[in-house]
């Protein structure tokens, strides 16, 4: 029995045999094309400017490419559109339909109807421009330009217009002899295919025609999408008025109580005076206060006791390295690579963490701030300085911003073109995600579904970057570091390495030396294991990660279709996104300012930087109110798009974007005015005519009971211990992973710093702070997860280093207080809880270390242990108890 679809599959193989391949004429495309896709991809305006009336338009192709690749069924994007059903819009074609497609195609000879430089373009970026470009000219060949190209090099002119088989070019590329065979796992280059090769010959064949300008395209958009809300430049409204005037601490609770009101709410009653003041140092230091900072906040009396306590937080060292954390999460910040297994590491990534803790400690303004993580080096030459001091390296180092996406174009096997634009992409995401709360990488592959964003504005984006980052003169990230004077750091990693050094070579010596039999085996390996561990011990040449222009003029930029690195489309030039180009906003305008860089970074932050840019201020208040109040006004702080959620108090959004500009841009006047209001002072306990009115808190009727992030529990954890070092800034602390498989750092001299010192490598995180949704950097995070799973509890019941913690302060407890029980546990309740304990609490943790002494006093006994049994067991019970309490649910929230 035969299938209809099976006879109509055969008549059409051999009507399209006998036609040599095409049905209805040579300038005809199938007839189920024109009859099933012609009534949308035809006309004047054809949907996604794809026009499937001839061969030649639909080769042509629309916004996503070329709708069919001559002779390649498989690399066509229509069959894949329609042998997926996507395509037909609700009708899927025939089995018998889509072969008739297939052979068509496959019958197709590539047309080379018009072909000019703009053609070739992405052969001379892909193959030959790694050495015969902006940096490496070898035999003093330049294939950027086509003057350069007609110029040659030593062996002369690289092409001759008009006749292929005399341009020496394509003779050294049919022979094989270029690119270089041993250069391509070197350069990470691929010879051009067959086709490419074609593509040339017809190119100069027809005299080597120039590419088509840049053309001059305005983007139009709608009333409507200009219009919206995140697109206007922020209005300082007038605080609304309120019934309740007595709970109005400052304009912020204005915004707030008016909405409650209207709903028939109200602010929940104040918290706590300890309570209060435990939030503010986890908020604002990451840290809960010691039991001495406790008696002095239980001591001042004065009115305004919790307004000195925020300034006095906001002044120490603390509260910068918690919100460098903060910023360093949006960034994508990590000492490693990632991409491959190996996960290199990143030996000079340390100084954008100090450069970036550095800043907010001395309050530097955002617009300051924002402008040297873009463009530090562009405000003076690094390389003109004879003897930087901090500040200069700082400036530099802030430009790791842009450096700390996952880049594994070290390896070969990582380093195709296509990678490197991976890593620009991977760069634009965390710059549209932090700064302006856009999801711009959503256009890379064609125009945003959503919002105003087109394609030609994310390539043009890309071309202020390209300066910097040129996928076709790229340098390895283990290369792209500027070496300074950094202040004796080069003598000492010299001192340092000259007898390692000395070791390596005998090492190597005795290793070549070695018989190959199977009796020196065993030796060899040992001196290959002591070599690589000697060669760990090196310090790496100290530098700088650093993004920096490279010099010269810069690769051209094209518009990739569908994202795809060979498939290019028109050229475009630097520029920001269109829908803000206001009359109100000063325009892009780079220019160099200085010899040796294009300027296009720092124009960018300049246009960023304005006071009435309507992103820039509104996105990162609106993260800072998010880490202080648990949501953000916009809950999703990295889209204020269309898909994004709306403000749920708009005009506060308006009056704290404006009254941070207004401040100078300080981060510490805005925390303080956050964390001073009398919203941030509630209680997480609301009356229930709140919890009606405002069942999800979206209106911030109640401060949220939030669980500490995963460094605020570590931290914490080391401080109330007594074993939190406060050393500062510096290479990160190493981890290792001990034999139960626990992921530790390498404390020192029994010092343990803050986790945000800690090694931050890709595929070896710390496994307490893994455990507490510490984020993998992909490319970066703007918001963690809050996760409760029973893992969580799990590792700090279980793990040796937070028992090790809890019996280390038992033991100073033992120490300073031998006699004195009542002590012990009311230094336990404060250190851990911030809190003394009640006297049933007291009497109850008697009880239970009393308990657990007995137990562990049997355990001695059955066990025969030689170690003292009364002090040993004294020692595991009140080590027992501390650890119960850093297992506690009191410990691990903030009210």
């Amino acid at each position: 029995m035969y299938h209809p679809d099976a006879v109509q599959y055969r008549l059409m193989r051999v009507i399209l045999i006998l036609t040599g391949g095409v049905l209805m004429g040579a300038d005809a495309l199938p007839p189920v094309i024109r009859a099933q896709c012609a009534g949308c991809h035809s006309g004047s305006a054809p949907q996604a400017g794809l026009d499937l009336s001839t061969p030649a338009s639909a080769l042509k192709g629309g916004k996503t490419g070329p709708a069919y690749k001559p002779g390649s069924a498989e690399m066509s994007l229509m069959i894949a559109k329609i042998a997926s059903g996507s395509m037909p819009p609700g009708k899927k074609l025939a089995t018998a339909e889509i072969a008739s497609i297939r052979d068509w195609i496959g019958a197709q000879k590539p047309l080379h109807a018009g072909v000019t430089e703009a053609s070739v373009i992405p052969i001379f970026q892909m193959r030959c421009v790694t050495c015969h470009g902006k940096r490496k000219q070898e035999g003093g060949l330049d294939l950027r330009t086509q003057a350069a190209r007609l110029k040659g090099g030593k062996s002369g002119p690289a092409l001759v217009p008009g006749d292929p088989d005399a341009s020496l070019i394509l003779k050294r590329i049919t022979a094989g002899q270029m690119p270089p065979p041993k250069q391509l796992f070197e350069a990470f280059v691929r010879p051009p295919s067959s086709e490419e090769v074609d593509l040339l010959r017809a190119w100069i064949a027809a005299g080597a025609p120039p590419a088509p300008g840049i053309p001059a395209v305005e983007e139009q958009f709608t009333a409507e999408q200009r219009g919206w809300w995140s697109f206007q430049p922020p209005v300082r409204r007038t605080p609304p008025a309120v019934k309740n005037k007595a709970a109005v601490r400052n304009p912020v609770d204005s915004f707030v109580l008016a909405r409650l009101e209207s709903k028939g709410a109200a602010f929940a009653p104040e918290a706590g005076g300890l309570a209060l003041m435990r939030r503010a140092y986890l908020d604002l230091t990451g840290l809960i206060p010691t039991a001495e900072q406790v008696h002095a906040y239980l001591a001042d009396t004065r009115p305004d006791a919790y307004e000195r306590l925020v300034d006095q937080l906001l002044d120490t060292p603390a509260y910068a390295e918690r919100w460098a954390r903060i910023w360093l999460d949006s960034a994508g910040y990590a000492d490693s690579e990632g991409i491959i297994h190996e996960d290199r590491l990143r030996p000079n990534a340390w100084r954008y963490r100090d450069s970036v803790i550095r800043a907010l400690e001395r309050d530097q303004p955002y617009n300051e701030f924002l402008t040297e993580q873009l463009a530090g080096d562009e405000l003076a030459d690094p390389r003109a300085i004879q003897q930087p001091t901090q500040r200069d390296i700082d400036r530099v180092a802030a430009t790791g911003f842009l450096r700390m996406a996952p880049d594994g174009t070290y390896s070969p096997a990582n380093g195709s073109v296509a990678e490197r634009m991976n890593v620009i992409a991977d760069e634009i995401e965390v710059f549209g995600s932090t700064v302006l709360g856009l999801t711009i990488g959503c256009a890379r592959c064609h125009d945003h579904k959503y919002d105003p964003v087109p394609q030609r504005d994310y390539y043009r984006f890309s071309a202020i970057l390209q300066s910097s980052f040129d996928p076709y003169d790229w340098v390895k990230p283990t290369e792209r570091n500027l070496e300074l004077a950094l202040a004796g750091e080069k003598e000492e990693a010299e001192r340092h390495n000259q007898p390692l050094e000395a070791e390596v070579k005998r090492l190597e010596a005795l290793i070549a030396k070695q018989p190959a039999d199977d009796k020196a085996k065993e030796e060899t390996q040992r001196l290959k294991k002591e070599l690589a561990d000697t060669k760990a011990k090196l310090k790496p040449k100290p530098s700088i990660r650093a993004l920096y222009d490279m010099g010269g003029e810069p690769s051209p930029v094209f518009l990739l279709k569908r994202g795809e690195a060979q498939q290019l489309g028109d050229r475009v030039e630097p520029r920001v996104l269109s829908v803000l180009a206001r009359p109100d906003l000063r325009p892009y305008d780079p220019a160099a300012p200085y010899e040796g860089t294009a300027g296009r970074r720092l124009a960018l932050a300049r246009w960023l930087t304005q006071p009435d840019h309507p992103l820039t201020a509104r996105v990162l208040v609106n993260r800072m109110w998010k880490h202080h109040f648990g949501r953000g006004i916009v809950e999703t702080v990295a889209n204020f798009g269309k898909t994004g959620a709306p403000p749920s108090h708009p005009e506060l959004l308006d009056w704290l974007a404006a009254e941070f500009v207004r401040s100078g841009w300080s981060l510490k006047a805005m925390h303080r005015l956050m964390v001073t209001s009398a919203v941030y002072r509630q209680s997480s306990i609301a009356p229930a005519r709140s919890l009606a009115a405002d069942p999800d808190n979206k209106l911030f009727s109640r401060m949220p009971l939030r669980r500490m992030d995963a460094e605020q529990l570590r931290d914490s954890m080391l401080l109330a211990t007594g074993r939190l070092s406060r050393e500062r800034f510096g290479p990160p602390v190493p981890v290792e992973t001990r034999p139960g498989g626990e992921v530790v750092e390498k404390a020192a001299r029994d010092q343990w710093r803050r986790s945000v010192y800690l090694l931050q490598r890709r595929t070896t995180p710390v496994t307490l702070l893994d455990s507490f949704d510490l984020p993998a950097m992909s490319p970066n995070c703007t918001e963690r997860a809050m996760s409760t799973v029973s893992t969580q509890a799990l590792e700090l019941r279980n793990s040796p280093v937070v028992l090790e913690h809890a019996r280390y302060l038992a033991g100073r407890l033992l120490d300073g207080h031998p006699s004195d029980g009542a002590r012990r546990i009311e230094e336990v309740y404060l250190r851990t809880l911030s809190r003394k304990p009640t006297a049933a609490e007291s009497e109850r943790a008697a009880a239970a270390i009393e308990r657990l002494e007995t137990g562990w006093r049997a355990h001695l006994s059955e066990q025969r242990s030689t170690a003292p049994h009364s002090f040993t067991a004294k020692w595991h019970g009140l080590g027992d108890f501390v650890h119960a309490m850093l297992n506690s649910a009191e410990f691990l929230y903030a009210d």
